[in-house]
């Protein structure tokens, strides 16, 4: 009996209509699974981004720094190739982090208690001057309940805050010790897939070859191979911007003779890795440092903060991103803003990669349908 083509596409079409309905009515038990699932994998996901990230320099410790080893006779010297490169990576990544550590934390700490400390005083000084200048005066019987019951109720809310803080401190406490051996055990994930990249991505490609039709596996393939190039090109264009806006941001403050100016610049290029306006994020701890100098210092500093940001958004950024991704900078901001409204932070990393990935397929498609109509 001959098979009716419209019945077989009715009834897949029921088939999806149900599928989706049945997601739609158990989304929260679905979500549930999902989230469950994920916490399970979560190492694994973590080790296998860890791995993308430390690629990056191991590969060019490995391809430039370390190529000599290749002319070598015995087979043993060879082979430490890859060690070594794993090696010089993790003490660059571990120099960085114990600098920051040992260097940034405490300084910033130091400057936090020092400003908490001024602070009474200070609010006394505003609160004496407020009084001799305004109590004589109407406005002031009728500003002043306001401001007491203001600072009343923030005091309050301090308080229940902090009660709530304390009450929580267990659950804090294992959440943190869970966040710490996940992040531990995929960090030595990471290391594994590092020392055998080849024969890992050997083995992906075998199962997809193996399970997928060898039309969309090529194509699959071909959608790994521009995500690595697009993702590896993003993080590179990222810490090279990084670098050179915390330089600008040193010259800056050493031209203008502002204090801190190699710790604030530090924290200026750690948190420009956030795309665009990750220098703004890194104002507020270094306003907190320059407070404790001045007041005077600190609005001076938030001057070159914003004019090195508009140098760094309309020019550097776009040229130094954009065209290691090979995208101009107007989709740059657009792909940064969608990627941060849907997924916030992460979106704002991730959604210039994901677009990059998008526009070169779709470049693509539409090159091959042009060729085919003897366009181009």
């Amino acid at each position: 009996m001959k098979e009716n083509p419209k019945i077989k596409h009715y009834f897949l079409l029921a088939t999806y209509v149900v599928v989706l309905a049945y997601i739609l009515l158990n989304i929260s038990n679905i979500y549930t699974v999902f989230t469950y699932i994920f916490s399970i994998l979560s190492p694994i996901l973590i080790g296998i981004a860890l791995a993308f990230i430390l690629n990056i320099p191991m590969s060019f410790f490995e391809k430039k720094v370390l190529k000599s080893l290749d002319n070598n006779k015995r087979i043993f010297i060879r082979n430490l190739k890859r060690p070594l490169a794993i090696l010089i990576t993790l003490v660059m990544v571990f120099g960085i982090i114990l600098t920051l550590f040992f260097f940034v934390v405490p300084q910033l700490s130091h400057s936090i208690s020092t400003l908490i400390n001024i602070l009474p005083s200070s609010i006394t000084s505003i609160e004496k001057s407020l009084s001799g200048s305004l109590h004589s005066t109407d406005l002031f019987n009728k500003i002043w309940p306001s401001f007491a019951n203001i600072w009343n109720e923030t005091l309050t809310a301090i308080t229940s805050i902090t009660g709530s803080a304390i009450t929580n401190i267990v659950n804090l406490t294992i959440g943190i010790t869970t966040t710490i051996i996940n992040f531990f055990m995929a960090f030595i994930l990471s290391i594994y897939m590092l020392a055998s990249k080849e024969k890992l991505l050997h083995q992906c490609k075998k199962l997809i070859y193996a399970f997928i039709p060898l039309k969309y596996a090529n194509k699959i393939l071909q959608v790994i191979h521009i995500s690595d190039k697009m993702f590896s090109a993003f993080i590179t264009g990222q810490f090279i911007e990084a670098i050179i806006i915390g330089v600008m941001c040193f010259v800056g403050m050493t031209v203008f003779s502002m204090p801190y100016a190699i710790l604030i610049s530090i924290i200026i290029s750690v948190t420009a890795l956030i795309p665009i306006f990750g220098a703004f994020i890194g104002i507020v701890p270094a306003i907190f440092i320059l407070l404790t100098v001045s007041p005077a210092t600190a609005f001076y500093f938030i001057i070159l903060i914003i004019v090195i940001q508009q140098i760094e958004g309309n020019v550097i950024y776009p040229k130094v991103v954009g065209g290691s991704l090979g995208i101009s900078g107007i989709w740059i901001i657009i792909s940064m803003l969608i990627g941060a409204d849907l997924f916030g932070i992460l979106g704002m990393i991730i959604g210039i990669p994901l677009f990059g990935i998008f526009y070169t397929i779709l470049s693509k498609i539409v090159n091959s349908r042009l060729k085919d109509k003897n366009l181009m």
